[in-house]
Formats: structure tokens, C-alpha cells, sequence
């Protein structure tokens, strides 16, 4: 049989762990500061690395007003009439180290190095 010190010590871990899992920060929706030629060439080079292609053709949508950037399949090929392909949704995140696209497929988050985000107020 257990002892009391068995139980307040298990106590005692899950109230930390509970703990250490709530002090991080939840990511905010974010929209990207400026949508410039430089900026949009950063965020295409890191996600066409991120989906392991040269290049990537954004969908429609304006980044710096929703935050959410999608980025559209490869094009039909000559043989080709149609494709069960779908864009490829990332949403943009702020955290406390800077901006992220997260793949919305996957959560994997990828660092938008350099491009500088707005918290996402939405109805503004």
C-alpha cells in the first residue's frame, strides 16, 4: 500500500507539470507588417522550403490583412485537365521569438526570418 508521502509527492509533480505547461504563451494570429517585393520573396523562399519545392505562386488573399497565406499546387502539366490538388493553407502566428507560417495540415511551424508581424485584430 502506498504512504502519504507517495501521494503528496505525486501531487506535487502533477501540479507542476500543470504548471510548466501553462507558463508558455499561446501563438497570436499575426498579419504581416508589410507586403512588399522583399518581404513576399523572404516569406515565398520559406515556403517553398517548407513544401520542398523551387518555387511557390500564392493564392488569393492579402497577408497583410488576414492571417492566413495560402499557396497554390503546381500547374497542370500538358497531358493533364484536371487535378485533385488543393492549396496548401499556412497560418501566420506571432510568438514571442517573431513571426511563423504554421502548416495548417501538419502544425509544423517554419521561422519567417526577418519579416515582421501585427497581432491579428480581427474586424480592423
Amino acid at each position: 500500500m502506498a504512504s502519504w508521502r507517495t501521494y503528496c509527492l505525486l501531487g506535487f509533480m502533477s501540479a507542476l507539470l500543470t504548471a510548466a505547461c501553462e507558463t508558455a504563451p499561446a501563438p497570436e494570429a499575426a498579419v504581416l507588417k508589410k507586403t512588399d517585393a522583399e518581404t513576399m520573396a523572404k516569406v515565398m523562399t520559406v515556403l517553398a522550403g517548407a513544401l520542398n519545392v523551387a518555387s511557390v505562386e500564392f493564392g488569393g488573399g492579402d497577408p497583410s490583412q488576414a492571417p492566413v497565406i495560402s499557396v497554390l499546387p503546381p500547374p497542370l502539366g500538358p497531358h493533364e485537365d484536371r487535378s485533385p490538388a488543393m492549396p496548401v493553407l499556412f497560418d501566420l502566428v506571432l510568438r514571442k521569438d517573431g513571426c511563423y507560417a504554421v502548416r495548417r495540415e501538419t502544425g509544423e511551424a517554419f521561422w519567417l526570418e526577418g519579416v515582421g508581424c501585427y497581432r491579428f485584430v480581427e474586424g480592423l
